[in-house]
């Protein structure tokens, strides 16, 4: 039996991650907390989901896989407040969501019948930048008015994105004392902002976000949010110049 309490903002945040890339997702539930991982039908993406067991109010779990549909959790998410206690529980095929005088009872969904999770990549990135997610968000959310790709690019001077559309271009730069932390290492690799902007709508001001670049290889964005009650981890794979 599962039976944990959550605050909203994870639950949503966890549900907003999962909704970017996949319509159904498994949760395991284990002693050290949940996770979940999943690969966009394109093969473009993965998602990687964390919750430690002490960012849950409580938590009583026996080890166990559930499969989910993380648009209809994400649903029920949308009218939770962010601070409200939210009571999951997990008995055979049902999961319960309680909070407040609402209580939502969810089917589950046999996990074997959801695809198969990806192996982790091993990627061996030179580039680490540490920054505030939100200001990523904002040059994402840009960048999204005039192009269909951006430029990650990273050097000695600092961490740059960039993109150009017909006639209006964005340069994005943050030096080495402007960034929580830089390696200055040099990487350059361009990528889909369909998929960025779907990722960082779970970032906030105030949360951190990590990069691992390389050149031409995927990009590692690791988002800690909710207080660092959680942290999510896309791996979105470049699209290779002309």
């Amino acid at each position: 039996m599962i039976d944990v309490i959550v605050t909203g903002d994870v639950l949503k945040t966890i549900a907003k991650a999962l909704v970017a890339l996949v319509s159904e997702a498994r949760f395991h539930f284990k002693d050290e907390g949940m996770h979940s991982r999943a690969v966009d039908p394109a093969n473009v993406a993965m998602v990687i989901v964390d919750v430690p067991s002490e960012s849950f109010e409580a938590y009583s779990a026996e080890e166990d896989v559930i499969g989910v549909d993380v648009n209809r959790i994400y649903d029920i998410s949308k009218t939770i407040k962010s601070k409200e206690l939210v009571e999951i529980k997990v008995e055979e095929s049902t999961m319960t969501i309680k909070f407040g005088s609402v209580q939502y009872s969810v089917q589950l969904i046999d996990p074997s019948a959801i695809r198969k999770e990806p192996k982790v990549p091993n990627l061996e990135l030179p580039a680490k930048i540490v920054m505030d997610a939100g200001e990523f968000k904002k040059v994402i959310q840009a960048a999204d008015k005039i192009s269909d790709h951006v430029v990650f690019r990273s050097d000695d001077t600092g961490f740059y994105i960039e993109a150009e559309g017909d006639v209006d271009k964005i340069e994005f730069h943050m030096s080495e004392s402007e960034l929580i932390e830089f390696n200055k290492a040099s990487a350059r690799s361009m990528f889909s902002v369909e998929y960025l902007k779907e990722f960082v709508k779970i970032a906030g001001s105030g949360d951190i976000l990590t990069i691992y670049l390389g050149t031409n290889y995927p990009v590692r964005l690791i988002f800690d949010v909710c207080d660092g009650k959680a942290k999510v981890e896309y791996i979105l794979a470049p699209r290779i110049e002309e």
